[in-house]
């Protein structure tokens, strides 16, 4: 099989698992919450603050809206992708709308980030603002892994300018010939 058909093939079954993961990822965390709200010790681990028995049922509510934010940011990601995926799999690598995807993949990744980042610290307010004076968390989070996650959306901004170079040196080269 040629390297490009290769690629048409890969490009579509790639295509079809980001399509599942858009549907899957409000889906998972709503479902994250609900384990959390019937006191899944698991994955209260996983939030800033650690979530008592007597947290209220609303504070789960908003903290699954909250936590909604970074998802919706991840979905647009995903679906970023399947549009990439889907210019592969029809042949379709330099071009204009490419560099366009890839420039959104890279910005949706910073633009992610910023927001687990933030909703952590909504989160830390709102589990614990049913405690009393004094008892409340207002929780600052940052890891080496968010770090990193800003450095890959960086390096994916750079990758669709190098990619919007390569595509303006090949219609160049298409004019001259």
């Amino acid at each position: 099989m040629k390297g490009s058909e290769r690629l048409k093939r890969n490009s579509r079954r790639l295509r079809n698992v980001f399509v599942v993961l858009l549907v899957l990822a409000p889906i998972l965390t709503v479902i994250f919450w609900v384990g959390v709200g019937m006191g899944n010790d698991v994955l209260g681990h996983s939030l800033p603050v650690e979530v008592d028995p007597d947290t209220p049922a609303s504070s789960l509510v908003v903290g699954c809206l909250i936590s909604m934010i970074p998802t919706g940011v991840f979905m647009y990601a995903l679906y970023q992708l399947i549009k990439l995926f889907g210019y592969y799999s029809k042949g379709v690598i330099f071009s204009k709308e490419n560099v366009a995807v890839i420039r959104a993949l890279g910005k949706s990744i910073i633009t992610w980030e910023v927001a687990n980042f933030l909703s952590s610290i909504a989160l830390g307010v709102v589990l614990t603002l049913h405690r009393g004076p004094g008892k409340r968390l207002l929780v600052v989070n940052l890891q080496n892994s968010d770090i990193y996650a800003l450095v890959a959306g960086f390096s994916v901004l750079t990758i669709a300018w190098v990619m919007n170079e390569a595509r303006k040196i090949k219609e160049e080269q298409e004019l001259f010939v």
